[in-house]
């Protein structure tokens, strides 16, 4: 079985697929050894820690050369955040997809913010390249209507679900939204695979499952509470004069 199809099969099980976003080798590394059953990459997070701003202002080069360690290192299926696809030239966009399927990336998200009628014309062209080339990646349409706060956020979502659906995306993400009335009927509006990040107001699996959603993830959430640990433990080192608190 393949990335793709492996990948695929993770989010059409009874209980969600739980998705730990890394940054580097070393947190790929320790998601998987403590038994996930893939590995999410957070734009955010790499974006951070390479000392960029998120919203594609680091290199697709960048990304590509972290994404590539982290497939390198580990064996369980891997999904790119690949925000908006780092370039609207549809060319350019297909060249960034088959660098991803050539290192056996399983997934993508790809994001709407400019808009449903770019992100329906980056949606086809993708699919029809895999069509046409014989190859697959899971792509994860992510819809960001609550996060702009566009007029009627929920029934934009359930609008562009449906036409994301029909261009052949595999799986609905949906940001921003953590009221589980809302996220019930978007669940029930769509026969994708829902996905949303973990929140304060949601934190618990089993509610978000209740609610029909079938992949969870951690989005830039793993990588802060890192780094604020970090944080804490550099701060006691100082107040204490001692490296007790490595220990």
């Amino acid at each position: 079985m393949g990335n793709y199809e492996t990948f695929y099969q993770l989010h059409h099980k009874e209980t969600p697929l739980i998705l730990a976003n890394a940054w580097n080798v070393k947190s790929a590394q320790i998601i998987e050894q403590n038994g996930y059953d893939a590995i999410g990459t957070s734009s955010g997070a790499i974006s951070n820690s390479l000392g960029y701003e998120d919203g594609e202002k680091m290199p697709f080069d960048e990304l590509f050369f972290v994404v590539q360690r982290i497939k390198a290192s580990t064996n369980i299926p891997l999904s790119v955040d690949l925000e908006r696809g780092y370039t609207n030239d549809l060319a350019v966009l297909t060249e960034n997809i088959q660098r991803l399927v050539d290192i056996g990336v399983a997934g993508i998200n790809l994001e709407d913010a400019q808009g449903e009628e770019i992100y329906l014309k980056k949606l086809h062209s993708i699919k029809n390249y895999l069509e046409k080339s014989n190859q697959k990646i899971f792509i994860n349409a992510r819809t960001d209507g609550f996060l702009l706060k566009v007029d009627a956020p929920l029934e934009t979502t359930i609008k562009r679900a449906k036409a994301y659906q029909d261009a052949g995306a595999d799986g609905l993400f949906v940001t921003a939204v953590s009221d589980t009335a809302t996220i019930k009927e978007i669940a029930s509006s769509t026969t994708l695979p829902l996905n949303v990040v973990g929140s304060p107001k949601l934190s618990s699996i089993q509610t978000l499952s209740e609610c029909g959603v079938r992949r969870i993830s951690m989005a830039v959430l793993l990588y802060r509470a890192s780094y604020n640990q970090l944080d804490k433990l550099i701060k006691e080192v100082s107040a204490q004069q001692s490296f007790g608190p490595l220990f």
